[in-house]
């Protein structure tokens, strides 16, 4: 939808409309153009990512030490160059040093600074400003509670779109009434932000099984290990409905 032009507003409320409910394929046409174009980049956030991984850094080279991009840079310097949009998708990224890995460019990113505003890098000593035409969207799980201290970070330069588990999505029949009844156990004992995504249900010709077995009560047992008569009744939920022979 960012590639047909469309504005924020009509993109969020397409997604959250659960009368139509948005899936996208990463198959698709319009994915593959732009992945061919090297126009998107992926990238996970961790504990040891840093600025010089993102933006740049001097890196050993033989025995030698040589300054490098990163692959934010590198991607700003190429959407630059041209006005096709560019994307930078960052999963986990409450998991990253916020502060750390984006450095002085923490302002820039910000909507009324793009194209306008530039900094001087400390490592090149380059000046360098981020391009309006380079969308950064990123992934975060909100039962990480160490999103508390980067949501004053983030909260004025993102837009947050909460992404709730959507039966829609499911076509199995009983994997649909199952996550339907654990997940309404679940919000009411635990809280929304807990409940069982969609993911582990999709597609038609799923093994229900094994899925309850090994990737469902897991994660029970996990949420409700310190109350044995709570796990015991979503065990018993879990357990109530079985695929039909």
């Amino acid at each position: 939808m960012i590639e047909n032009g469309e504005n924020e507003k009509k993109i969020f409320d397409t997604i959250t409309d659960n009368k139509s409910p948005l899936h996208v394929e990463l198959n698709n046409e319009t994915f593959q153009t732009i992945k061919n174009e090297k126009r998107v980049e992926f990238v996970t956030f961790h504990q040891s990512y840093s600025y010089e991984d993102f933006i740049e850094g001097f890196r050993p080279n033989g025995v030698d030490i040589k300054l490098e991009n990163g692959i934010f840079k590198n991607l700003c310097e190429e959407a630059s160059k041209t006005k096709q949009n560019f994307f930078i998708v960052i999963d986990e990224i409450n998991r990253g040093n916020i502060s750390k890995i984006f450095g002085e460019l923490i302002t820039l990113i910000e909507e009324d600074k793009r194209d306008k505003y530039e900094v001087t890098l400390p490592y090149s000593k380059e000046p360098f400003k981020i391009p309006s035409n380079l969308y950064i969207i990123a992934t975060m799980n909100s039962t990480d509670k160490s999103i508390a201290t980067i949501d004053i970070a983030l909260r004025r330069r993102f837009t947050f779109l909460k992404m709730k588990p959507n039966l829609e999505l499911i076509e199995n029949i009983e994997a649909k009434k199952l996550m339907e009844k654990l997940n309404k156990y679940i919000r009411e004992n635990l809280g929304e932000d807990y409940m069982i995504g969609h993911s582990y249900f999709m597609g038609e010709d799923i093994d229900l099984e094994f899925i309850k077995e090994y990737k469902i009560k897991p994660l029970l047992e996990e949420y409700f290990y310190a109350d044995e008569d709570k796990l015991k009744e979503v065990l018993q939920i879990l357990d109530s409905l079985h695929v039909e022979s």
